[in-house]
């Protein structure tokens, strides 16, 4: 499994960012009204591409977001050859997610802004503004990065099963204590299971999605036992909280 504490340490660094571009595009825009009527400033914000502006702003937030993925290959056990060219669609794919994101970010952020110079509201009111919708605060945007590099790692496991014998044998790792879903505990204390019984007990969206967004958990080739195998303790835990 992908080092939990390189991913968390990772997403949080990256969402400080993103919270700073927040907070600085807003502020910029304002400065901008300056002596103008809040009809003219509208006029001139219609004209600004501010998903252009907000991108800029984060390159670094993107960069670090990218280079974490190859961060986390040092940690996925590896049992089948996958190409760069794989490895790096996969990439792609997951920077794609971030930067739609930002989009969205941009959008809310004229939106507000907008209100804000109609209304008179200060920079900090619509800056809460913008955090309370469209996933941007600090937590669910965390929450996001997070789940992109926790799929991302299982994304690369599943296509490694692919290419591996029908028979073969996978078992679901990860930590297992309060926070951890039944559904994880579950697939956790099934033991080794081939990807059919995998498939016919829990689905195939497993397999990519894990247990669901911030889910720390990924099925993984069963010689994984070291990194956090624990269907003993798994099932101990579902039967406490099943009562």
């Amino acid at each position: 499994m992908s080092d939990q504490a390189f991913i968390e340490s990772n997403s949080n660094a990256i969402t400080q960012i993103l919270m700073e571009v927040q907070e600085r595009t807003i502020a910029e825009l304002y400065a901008l009204q300056g002596n103008q009527s809040a009809e003219e400033f509208i006029r001139l914000i219609e004209n600004l591409d501010i998903k252009a502006i907000v991108q800029a702003k984060s390159t670094n937030a993107v960069g670090l977001f990218t280079s974490s993925h190859t961060g986390m290959l040092e940690s996925i056990e590896g049992f089948a050859a996958l190409s760069e060219d794989t490895l790096q669609a996969l990439i792609n794919y997951n920077t794609e997610t971030l930067l739609s994101q930002l989009d969205n970010m941009a959008q809310i952020i004229k939106k507000e802004v907008v209100k804000g110079i109609i209304s008179g509201t200060g920079i900090q009111s619509v800056v809460e503004s913008v955090r309370g919708q469209g996933a941007l605060s600090s937590a669910q945007l965390q929450t996001l990065i997070n789940t992109a590099m926790n799929e991302y790692s299982r994304s690369v496991t599943k296509v490694m099963m692919d290419k591996m014998p029908k028979q073969t044998k996978y078992v679901y790792i990860g930590a297992i204590d309060d926070v951890t879903r039944d559904d994880c505990l579950d697939m956790a204390a099934a033991g080794a299971l081939t990807e059919a019984e995998i498939i016919n007990r829990f689905g195939d969206a497993v397999l990519v999605d894990g247990g669901g967004f911030n889910c720390r958990h990924k099925w993984e080739i069963s010689v994984q036992d070291k990194f956090g195998h624990d269907p003993k303790g798994a099932k101990e835990l579902l039967d406490v909280k099943k009562g």
